[in-house]
């Protein structure tokens, strides 16, 4: 086996399993706690004024019409479950050496792939690979309908906000009295679920090819525009107080991040050999 088959079969079984640790050796398990409490910071509204405030009634029972409890996890059923499917029929179809070069292999490497597909290749890696994936789909679409049940009453509090803070009182009376008619009511009750329809999804199929035509072009500007700013530097490059802080400030000594910048040097020299 060429080196793409071995590449683009060792990818399909990480898509497929859950990561283990590499070399047999532990891995530390990342800071969720940390990650979130940064992440949980990241948008800082402005208050409601005393105006605002006594809006906000009006405005909640605006959600309610909107987006009534159970309103995300409808979304979550409606849309992960084909999505999903998508995904994993399209990856299976997906060239071996689409997926190597990918995955940075050369194309010397890539002359005797053929016309292989990563669904022929995981049929005989892995023959669990349909049942497996199957299986990760249905977790995965079971765990964002509990994270959607976790986060949707503060959304909706939060969208109670920014309609109190967009609407006036007379705007939101006029849009409660057209959710009280029979035609409001029931575009209130599907207005955000009409996202997850499969005639909505269906034309994002657009976006994924139209992303792929224009990121080499992307990546050619944000390379011209960014060509006057010095590269990033290495810890070789850093003078010994720099290297001092920067070591405190990652709780490694100076001599391992030294080494390990001489380690990346090398390697990046013999890829480009």
């Amino acid at each position: 086996m060429n080196r793409a088959m071995a590449l683009a079969g060792a990818l399909a079984l990480a898509i497929a399993q859950p990561a283990t640790a590499q070399d047999g050796g532990p891995q530390a398990e990342p800071d969720f706690a940390a990650l979130a409490s940064a992440m949980g910071k990241m948008f800082t509204p402005e208050p409601l004024t005393a105006e605002q405030e006594t809006r906000l009634p009006q405005a909640e029972a605006v959600v309610g019409q909107l987006f009534p409890p159970g309103t995300y996890r409808k979304m979550m059923d409606q849309m992960m479950g084909p999505m999903l499917d998508g995904i994993f029929g399209a990856m299976k179809q997906m060239p071996v050496a689409d997926l190597a070069r990918l995955g940075g292999v050369d194309e010397a490497a890539l002359a005797g792939t053929g016309e292989a597909t990563l669904g022929e290749v995981t049929a005989i890696l892995d023959p669990a690979f349909e049942e497996r994936n199957r299986i990760v789909g249905q977790v995965s679409i079971d765990m964002a309908a509990r994270l959607m049940d976790r986060i949707e009453p503060g959304y909706r509090a939060g969208l109670a906000r920014a309609l109190a803070v967009r609407f006036s009182g007379d705007d939101l009376t006029e849009l409660n009295r057209f959710f009280a008619t029979p035609v409001g009511a029931r575009y209130a009750s599907e207005s955000m679920l009409i996202y997850a329809d499969p005639q909505v999804m269906a034309a994002m199929n657009e976006m994924m090819p139209a992303m792929f035509e224009l990121m080499p072009a992307m990546m050619a500007e944000m390379e011209a525009t960014t060509a006057h700013l010095p590269r990033p530097r290495s810890a070789a490059d850093l003078d010994e107080e720099e290297l001092g802080r920067l070591a405190q400030l990652l709780g490694t000594p100076a001599e391992e991040l030294k080494a390990r910048s001489r380690q990346s040097w090398e390697g990046a020299a013999d890829e480009a050999r």
